[in-house]
């Protein structure tokens, strides 16, 4: 009996968006004018040619899961469910990494300033505030959710259709590419953290029976709390 080839469409479209997001970073990170704006360039370059990928085949982000065809209360769960777990297992995550990876392995604080001091004027002014929340949602809320979540989860699924446990492993892949996106201001605690909650989310993703929206507002809605505590005063 032979075996059929594995299509070769969605290897075609990981290899395009992670070239995307992988190059494009690693060279707005050489220059100091574009380096705090290597990640929300980078991500929106691939989630345009996922976009682009997508309509190829003819489809779209609702057939991925943006649509969301349940009820409101399923919605309102799903996302309170989201939110809470994320907010809560990313913290352990975080605090246990902390304790665990020894401070030569994590970020350069050169690095850390400088992306610290993208939020310096964030306390008591509402306008910069407001700005960073559009761009809490665009790039973190909505960006990161169709891409990780939706679309190379997706992916990397089609690719790994003949192995087993191909969905489990679709969902650990896209998670340590989630985490690694964040090293390069966060250091190896980062990546846990965020590899966590990128593995938590794609659970969230599956579980839900693939939709997006609940995985989207909760993302938008944590990145809110983190920067209204910020305008307040109370977190640095």
């Amino acid at each position: 009996m032979s075996i059929k080839p594995i299509k070769q469409q969605p290897i075609k479209d990981l290899l395009l968006v992670l070239a995307t997001l992988f190059i494009l970073k690693w060279l707005l990170l050489q220059f100091d004018v574009t380096w705090t704006l290597a990640g929300p360039i980078s991500l929106l370059s691939a989630l345009a040619v996922a976009t682009w990928r997508l309509k190829r085949q003819g489809q779209s982000w609702g057939d991925l899961g943006l649509t969301y065809t349940g009820s409101k209360l399923s919605l309102t769960l799903w996302t309170l469910g989201a939110l809470v777990s994320t907010i809560l297992i990313g913290n352990i995550a975080q605090s246990l990494a902390s304790q665990l990876i020894p401070e030569t392995t994590s970020i350069d604080q050169s690095n850390l300033d400088a992306m610290s001091n993208r939020f310096i004027n964030v306390p008591g002014n509402f306008l910069v505030y407001f700005f960073w929340i559009v761009v809490a949602w665009v790039i973190g809320g909505v960006t990161e959710e169709l891409l990780f979540r939706g679309f190379l989860i997706n992916r990397f699924e089609k690719v790994l259709i003949k192995i087993p446990f191909a969905i489990a492993i679709a969902i650990v892949l896209q998670a340590l590419i989630f985490g690694q996106q964040h090293m390069y201001y966060q250091g190896w605690v980062g990546f846990a953290a965020t590899g966590v909650i990128g593995l938590l989310s794609g659970v969230i993703y599956v579980f839900s029976r693939r939709r997006l929206l609940p995985l989207v507002i909760s993302h938008g809605l944590a990145n809110s709390l983190g920067l209204t505590l910020m305008y307040l005063g109370v977190q640095t």
